[in-house]
């Protein structure tokens, strides 16, 4: 009899099997469930019966809030699969003494590169162009608006973590000047990233290109709504490649169709995944992607094999590498 039990709740990926993950597992003697639960219609039933058997479990989009918790008697630890952890009830977790915990370091390369190549394909209309050429135009583009090169323009970035970071390294080859904020990282981490502090309206109001790389917190949530939106250039474009929720979709397919801002595009959805009918498709200055920006063939492989260590890190009785804790 197996002396732990590991559940995956849900997996981004369903195409590959255990293979990588049953070794560290094998080495505790613990047994893997996969419950393939679907997070936009959870099963309780069946989440309930699983919880109640776990000795740790590991999701990607399930929620693990406090009925969960209190669902799981055995529970010694939770891991986030990727990095952001918004969908774990820090507080329940807290009281509970078990330890919540994420992947923070396995994907920022991925995430700073297609952000940034997000920018550009907006910048060079790359997308639009490709359209218009599959028509047969062979040149013009949407108002007659002009391209700008880069070197002369602003690049905000909004959060200075490991992917923001990342993201102004390779920016500062393209891009004339970098600024970003975040009110957590210190002046001399800012002066060693390379990258001019200041504070979010600031940054809104200089930036010809605004990058988003913070969690979706309660205090995070529609951080760039309309009002931020407002204080943007007109030739400004935004990316998002951090939660869906902390920039108002709703509200930026209304500053794009009314051409207040020049472009934007999306990776991440505040519902996902994202539907058709979603007012950011109706306009032709958008770019989006399926929440695929951290993904890669070596990015995955870290993910998995950080999420299991931590794990077994935990059951074999010894502290998370990377526990994570209410923002308030």
């Amino acid at each position: 009899m197996a002396r732990f039990r590991v559940l995956y709740t849900d997996r981004g990926d369903y195409s590959h099997d255990f293979a990588l993950e049953q070794p560290y597992y094998d080495a505790i003697g613990a047994e893997i469930i996969d419950a393939r639960l679907d997070h936009n219609a959870l099963d309780w039933p069946t989440y309930e019966r699983h919880l109640a058997a776990a000795d740790a479990l590991i999701c990607f989009r399930v929620t693990v809030d406090r009925r969960a918790v209190e669902a799981a008697p055995r529970l010694k630890v939770a891991v986030r699969s990727g990095v952001g952890y918004e969908n774990f009830d820090l507080a329940a977790f807290a009281e509970r003494g078990i330890p919540a915990c994420n992947v923070p370091d396995y994907g920022s390369e991925e995430v700073a590169v297609h952000a940034l190549s997000m920018l550009l394909a907006l910048r060079r209309r790359v997308v639009y162009f490709d359209k218009a050429l599959r028509t047969g135009v062979w040149r013009g583009w949407p108002g007659g608006a002009s391209m700008q090169r880069p070197s002369l323009q602003t690049v905000g970035v909004i959060g200075l973590g490991r992917i923001g970071r990342a993201f102004v390294k390779r920016a500062k080859a393209v891009f004339g000047q970098v600024i970003a904020c975040d009110p957590f990282i210190s002046a001399e981490d800012f002066a060693s990233a390379g990258a001019r502090q200041v504070d979010l309206d600031e940054l809104l109001r200089e930036s010809d290109a605004i990058t988003i790389h913070v969690p979706l917190t309660r205090k995070t949530r529609h951080m760039i709504g309309e009002h931020q939106l407002k204080l943007m250039k007109p030739n400004a474009i935004v990316v998002n490649t951090a939660r869906g929720a902390v920039l108002d979709q709703l509200a930026l397919a209304e500053a794009l169709n009314a051409r207040t801002i020049e472009g934007a595009a999306c990776d991440v959805w505040e519902r996902e995944p994202a539907q058709l009918e979603h007012p950011l498709f109706t306009c032709d200055n958008f770019i989006g992607t399926p929440h695929v920006a951290g993904i890669s063939v070596e990015g995955q492989i870290d993910n998995r094999t950080k999420q299991a260590q931590e794990v077994v890190r935990v059951l074999s009785g010894q502290p998370p590498r990377n526990p994570v804790v209410a923002d308030d």
